[in-house]
């Protein structure tokens, strides 16, 4: 058996983030969207200051975003380092429950994958009536989730936009947890409760409205039957989740240079 190599040693602080608001509301706004507003903004400027000032934020902007890219380009070890990028083959394992070793058998503990999405049928998307406070409870419930992980024993999260369509309307957060009673914990407990009763109650059924959906997938995954692998990757997905241990927080990522990670079977602790 090669040894296990993580990438990372055990932190004292939990190593997960928050997905950034500036971000996500970006990505909400199709590129349409975005160039009116910017046009708008513009002829705004145009009409309020001289001509020989109104253009200077445009130029502004335009060398700021290309200064950028030219130095990413020339500096490509610099911006994976930015990025957080690990070169090479990485997989993500579960140690040992409550330390920081890692037993070296691959997929040798269940998990539990928990998808938890909202979508806005609506042509003003998530500025339809009932918006703001779809995402004032979907970010309760992560934070909620984010503050009591070892109470849920939820591993890790992350947040993704779906493009399906031209509306990027989609919303999903998936998450991971130990086992599914720590899942369903967090199902009963009052902020998730509180969302799917403003949701049913005052969005459905006092309100009539109907134009965003909810969802949501849960797959209990016994060990030996779940597998993955990272390649030039920063920590991603499954990836990104770490466990709580006397060391500290153990992340799950690690080398998968060995023959034991080389095929999809051998991930799986199959022969």
């Amino acid at each position: 058996m090669d040894r296990v190599k993580p990438i990372f040693p055990p932190s004292s602080q939990w190593p997960g983030g928050r997905p950034k608001l500036q971000t996500f509301i970006k990505h909400i706004f199709t590129l349409p969207t975005l160039l009116a507003l910017g046009a708008g903004a513009q002829g705004l400027l145009c009409l309020v200051l001289p001509r020989r000032y109104a253009f200077l934020p445009l130029i502004f902007f335009v060398l700021r975003n290309a200064i950028r890219t030219a130095f990413s380009v020339r500096s490509g070890d610099y911006h994976f380092t930015k990025l957080g990028v690990i070169p090479g083959r990485t997989t993500a394992q579960l140690p040992k429950p409550g330390e920081s070793e890692f037993s070296g058998v691959p997929s040798d503990q269940d998990i539990v994958v928990f998808h938890l999405g909202a979508r806005c049928n609506h042509p003003l998307g998530v500025l339809s009536p009932g918006g703001k406070e779809l995402g004032e409870h979907f970010d309760a419930c992560n934070r909620e989730l984010m503050e009591r992980k070892e109470e849920f024993g939820c591993l890790g999260y992350s947040q993704w936009l779906g493009t399906e369509d031209n509306a990027n309307g989609t919303i999903l957060a998936i998450y991971y947890f130990r086992d599914i009673e720590g899942l369903n914990r967090f199902a009963h407990d009052v902020v998730h409760r509180r969302a799917w009763e403003w949701y049913h109650g005052e969005f459905a059924r006092k309100r009539g409205w109907s134009h965003i959906g909810i969802f949501h997938e849960a797959f209990q995954v016994p060990a030996g039957a779940w597998e993955n692998i990272y390649v030039n990757m920063p920590p991603t997905l499954m990836g990104a989740a770490a466990t709580k241990s006397e060391d500290g927080w153990v992340r799950t990522l690690i080398e998968a240079n060995g023959l034991v990670w080389r095929s999809q079977y051998s991930r799986m602790g199959r022969k």
